[in-house]
């Protein structure tokens, strides 16, 4: 072979090589001994090592990522101005008094800095060295991808631990509509340090709609998990494959509600649960909007329930739930009727049909009470522990009409028990079964049979449904 064409075959092979070395770093996996193909930042972490944003600790064992170690104020600076497409910016003077010119990051700062990402602290330092919150980290993002916070500002707040008036909430609000962060299930924890692998993840989602989550602008509700474990889906029905699980006290955005299927976000995505395990919680102001509350009026029709002289159960209990039906409909719910008349007659088991088509949220049965002994008084409400699935929502609910009922309406406190009663027992939803009064106590059949209490009996269960939806 010529020393020409050997020449011309090194060239080529050089060429060939920087034309795959610079491939394989767009592809390459496993750059990073600590970063494995299921890490879940491994595409993220991988796209920024591509783009030159992001680099390794070299080691003699190999490159490290480290994607717990906490990102510095200047190391975020250097990541921001890369992945915007600038260069460091040499200061001519000392800015800050604590970055010498000499300082590694000083041109990364200065132009941070001078493109608006960062500002100084008030005593004229810059703090490279300090810890980066995801508050602050959710300023500078907004801020160097021109995320409009004013149009975020005016959307509602989806992190428990973030309210309106938290110096950082517009930026973190404008990041979770920009698809940019979900938080963790209910909260954004804005104090906790930012690691390595998440800005990572929020700068690759800033920069790629690849990346991106998809977000939905209206979130309808949240829902709070009441079941030890709940099935996340891929789609509204049980032969769907399983995404993952939710457990006891999670809070998710729920996004619609289909029957008894509610679309949540799940990491990012859309995925589905069944309702029936949610306490469905408005975003609004209104605890009970949209809310489907069936009532059911005890006995009806041929029944009369329980009887004194010319007064009858079935017809108190009537007067009381048409009342609590409008509270409760001028407030948002959908409000439900098992029996609109004291003409109607429902088995016991068409109550809890009726109660599942409708796809009720909650089920609340009103009755009074009636005994042999003329000395037998007070109001008492059930809850069943034994075979309803929600009985501890059913507790809780049931626990907070109690209270309001012997606090509005001046009744003895009989407590809140558990029961075996059918309309109850046969739900899976939080049911409860109140007992107004004695029909058989003088002094309580003066109240339940008097118009002044019959207001108060139904503003107390309307109180302790709100208390209820608002624990």
């Amino acid at each position: 072979m010529s020393s020409k064409m050997a020449k011309a075959l090194t060239m080529w092979l050089l060429v060939v090589g920087l034309a795959f070395g610079i491939q394989g770093k767009v592809m390459a996996s496993g750059m990073f001994n600590d970063i494995g193909p299921k890490y879940w930042a491994n595409s993220e972490i991988e796209f920024l090592y591509s783009k030159d944003v992001i680099q390794g600790y070299d080691s003699s064992t190999g490159t490290y990522f480290k994607p717990e170690n906490k990102v510095t104020r200047a190391q975020a600076a250097k990541m921001l101005v890369i992945s915007k497409g600038y260069e460091e910016l040499k200061p001519r003077k000392v800015r800050f008094r604590d970055v010498p010119i000499n300082h590694w990051a000083s041109g990364w700062i200065e132009r941070a800095v001078s493109l608006g990402y960062f500002q100084g602290k008030d005593n004229g330092s810059f703090d490279p060295e300090g810890l980066l919150t995801r508050s602050q980290m959710s300023k500078i993002v907004a801020k160097a991808f021109g995320l409009n916070i004013q149009a975020s500002s005016a959307k509602p707040i989806i992190f428990d631990d973030i309210n309106s008036s938290y110096w950082a909430a517009s930026y973190i609000n404008a990041l979770y509509y920009n698809g940019i962060t979900d938080g963790d299930v209910d909260h954004y924890r804005p104090e906790n340090n930012t690691t390595r692998a998440q800005f990572s993840v929020f700068l690759s989602r800033a920069m790629s709609e690849k990346y991106k989550l998809v977000i939905s602008d209206k979130v309808l509700a949240k829902g709070k998990v009441t079941s030890s474990s709940l099935n996340v889906r891929t789609a509204p029905t049980t032969a769907s494959a399983i995404a993952g699980r939710l457990y006891k006290g999670d809070t998710v955005n729920v996004l619609s509600i289909d029957g008894y299927w509610a679309a949540i976000q799940y990491n990012g995505q859309k995925a589905f649960v069944h309702k029936t395990y949610l306490k469905l919680l408005s975003t609004s102001s209104k605890p009970l909007k949209d809310r489907i509350i069936v009532l059911d009026a005890g006995h009806g029709g041929k029944d009369p329930g329980a009887v004194n002289g010319s007064v009858y159960e079935k017809n108190i209990v009537m007067d009381v739930t048409n009342l609590l039906a409008e509270k409760l409909e001028s407030a948002g719910a959908k409000v439900m009727l098992s029996r609109s008349d004291n003409s109607e007659f429902l088995s016991l088991g068409e109550r809890v049909d009726y109660s599942e088509d409708q796809y009720a949220e909650l089920f609340v049965s009103l009755h009074v009470n009636a005994a042999i002994s003329e000395a037998a008084k007070g109001a008492e409400t059930f809850y069943n522990g034994s075979s309803n699935d929600n009985g501890e929502e059913s507790y809780l609910l049931a626990n907070e009409i109690q209270k309001q009922i012997v606090s509005l309406a001046g009744m003895d406190n009989r407590g809140t028990k558990q029961g075996e009663w059918y309309v109850i027992k046969h739900q899976d939803i939080p049911a409860v079964l109140v007992e107004l009064g004695f029909i058989s106590n003088y002094g309580d059949r003066l109240k339940l049979t008097s118009s002044q209490y019959k207001e108060l009996y139904a503003e107390a269960i309307y109180r302790g449904i709100i208390s209820y939806y608002n624990k």
